[in-house]
């Protein structure tokens, strides 16, 4: 994308907000972002996604989306970015992100992200029910999904600009 293209995107879609370049990868990619380890990868790879192959998501972001699309935004591709958590399954792994990110599997992929996050009303329930101790034993992480461009294609190991279009969290 070069810096005209990049100045036409701010006026006709000033909603989005400022784009952050990562390298593009097919697979899921391990990497360190201000001392956070995140993954990150095609949305279509995402480690929670669900066994009829949809991507879970809140209804409040839902809508965020829908109004998003209505704008048409000539996004190539999605991506969806996972934080990890430090003293979890990716200890092992943070050590090794000094240097640079790394692809992944996807079945590393899913051991690095967890299980799937209970459904809000179960989880509301609960806390409910058992009160704020379990609630505070548990580390809530954020994902983000991205609407992503080429800088300038879209190629694997290529540079690309990632636009935030929801975060939430669990």
């Amino acid at each position: 994308m070069t810096v005209a293209v990049e100045l036409e995107w701010v006026r006709r879609f000033p909603q989005l907000r400022a784009p952050r370049t990562f390298t593009w990868s097919e697979q899921p990619v391990v990497v360190l972002d201000k001392g956070a380890p995140w993954l990150y990868g095609p949305v279509e790879r995402d480690p929670l996604m669900t066994a009829r192959g949809h991507v879970v998501l809140p209804r409040r972001e839902i809508k965020r989306l829908r109004a998003l699309a209505a704008l048409e935004v000539p996004f190539q591709r999605l991506a969806v970015a996972h934080e990890l958590d430090p003293d979890g399954p990716a200890a092992d792994i943070v050590p090794l992100l000094d240097a640079d990110p790394r692809t992944c599997t996807d079945a590393l992929a899913r051991t690095l992200v967890g299980p799937q996050p209970v459904h809000p009303w179960v989880r509301r329930a609960v806390q409910v029910f058992d009160a704020a101790a379990r609630q505070a034993a548990e580390k809530v992480l954020d994902p983000i999904l991205f609407g992503v461009v080429g800088a300038p294609d879209l190629a694997h190991g290529r540079p690309a600009h990632f636009y935030p279009l929801v975060a939430w969290r669990w």
